[in-house]
C-alpha cells in the first residue's frame, strides 16, 4: 500500500472542520485519525500493535498537521467503516451480528481488517460468517434447519444477507471458501431474480453480480439440476424394494407396496409441491432429503401416506441420499468455477 495514498497535506484544511468521535476519543491518545469530516483521537502503540500497515503510515508521518496538539493520520476511508474498525481493536468484535441487518457494519469492518491487514479481526469475523456461508455439508444442513420455522417454510432472506452480498464481498476481501455455497444459495432463485439482483432494504442501493459471478452462477443452476434429475433416474425412478423388504408378502397383484411408495415419491419430487409450499424450489439438497422424509410423514389428514415405506426400505435408501447429497456438495466448488481446498 503507498502511502502517498494517505497523504495529508491534501486534507490539511478539513482538520479543523471535522467532528470528533467522542465514543472513539481517549483523552491521552496520542495521534489524531481523520475520516470524512470526524475524527478520532487514539493510540499509537494500539494501532501499531495490530496493523503493520498503519505502524508504517505512522512512522511515515511527516509535516503533518496537528490537532489539539497530535499529529493527525488521515485515512480515505468512509469514517463509519473506521468507528467501528478501531472499536473492534479496542473491545472485540461482540458487537457484530451476522444478519441482513448487520451486513453493512460487518462488510466494512472485513474490508478495513483486510486492507489494514489485521489478521485476526479478519479471521474472527469470517469464523462467524462462514457458519452460515459454510464449507461442509453438516454446517449447511444446520444452517438451513434455523432457518426452517416450525410449519416448515424456509425464510433465509428474513434474517441472513442476501447471497449475492455474500458473493460480492468474498471477491472484495479475496476470501473464496464463502463463495460456493453462496452461489448455490443464490440457483434456489429464478435466473432472471440473480441476474436482476436486489435493493438492499437498509440502504436502498441496488446491488448485482458483476457479469462472471452470473455466468457461473447460471452453469452452476443447470449443473445442479443435471445433477438431480440423473438422482431420479438413477436411484427413484423404478426401484426395487429391499430384499429385506417388510412388505414382500402383500397382496396387491402386480406391485409391492414399497415399490408404490418410491413410485409416489417421484412423482411428488417432479411436480415439486413441497418446494413450493416450503418456499424452497430448485434446491437439490433439500429435495433429496425431503425424498427421504416423505417415507416417514403422514398426510395433512394424518392418514397414513401412500408413500410411507418400509424401514428396511427407507433405511436404505436414506444411504443413497446422505451418499448423493455428499457427492453433490462436494462438486460445488467446480461446478462454480471455483478453486477452494479443503472443501466437504
Amino acid at each position: 500500500m503507498n502511502a502517498a495514498d494517505f497523504s495529508t497535506n491534501r486534507h490539511s484544511s478539513d482538520v479543523h472542520m471535522a467532528s470528533k468521535n467522542t465514543d472513539l476519543y481517549f483523552n491521552d491518545g496520542n495521534i489524531v485519525l481523520l475520516a470524512g469530516m470526524s475524527y478520532f483521537l487514539v493510540h499509537q502503540g494500539l494501532l501499531a500493535r495490530h496493523s503493520e500497515v498503519l505502524n508504517e503510515l505512522i512512522h511515515s508521518l511527516d509535516n503533518t498537521p496537528t490537532l489539539e496538539d497530535r499529529p493527525v493520520l488521515t485515512l480515505p476511508d468512509p469514517s463509519t467503516d473506521v468507528a467501528h474498525f478501531l472499536k473492534a481493536m479496542y473491545d472485540g468484535i461482540s458487537f457484530i451480528t451476522y444478519d441482513s441487518e448487520g451486513f453493512s457494519t460487518l462488510s466494512g469492518l472485513l474490508r478495513m481488517s483486510t486492507k489494514y491487514k489485521v489478521h485476526h479481526l479478519r479471521n474472527d469475523v469470517l469464523r462467524g460468517l462462514s457458519n452460515y456461508w459454510p464449507t461442509t455439508l453438516t454446517q449447511w444442513d444446520a444452517r438451513e434447519s434455523s432457518m426452517t420455522r416450525r410449519d416448515g417454510t424456509y425464510t433465509p432472506r428474513d434474517s441472513l444477507p442476501h447471497p449475492i452480498e455474500i458473493i460480492n464481498l468474498a471477491r472484495e476481501i479475496d476470501y473464496l471458501p464463502l463463495l460456493p455455497s453462496a452461489m448455490y444459495d443464490l440457483t434456489r432463485s429464478t435466473p432472471s431474480e440473480a441476474a436482476i439482483g436486489f435493493v438492499s432494504p437498509f440502504t436502498g442501493t441496488s446491488v448485482r453480480l458483476e457479469y462472471a459471478d452470473l455466468l457461473a452462477v447460471l452453469k452452476g443452476r443447470e449443473q445442479a439440476s443435471r445433477f438431480f434429475s440423473t438422482f431420479i433416474v438413477n436411484h427413484l425412478e423404478g426401484r426395487q424394494p429391499s430384499r429385506w423388504c417388510l412388505r414382500r408378502k402383500d397382496g396387491h397383484p402386480v406391485k409391492r407396496t414399497c415399490q408404490i411408495a418410491f413410485e409416489a415419491i417421484t412423482f411428488e419430487l417432479l411436480r415439486d409441491i413441497n418446494g413450493i409450499i416450503s418456499n424452497r424450489t430448485s434446491d437439490p439438497l433439500y429435495a433429496m432429503a425431503e425424498a427421504e422424509q416423505m417415507q416417514i410423514r403422514d398426510d395433512a389428514l394424518n392418514e397414513v401416506s401412500p408413500m410411507k415405506t418400509c424401514e428396511h426400505c427407507r433405511v436404505e435408501f436414506g444411504a443413497v441420499v446422505d451418499a448423493a447429497k455428499e457427492d453433490f456438495w462436494e462438486r460445488l466448488p467446480k461446478w462454480f468455477d471455483i478453486d477452494v481446498s479443503p472443501w466437504g
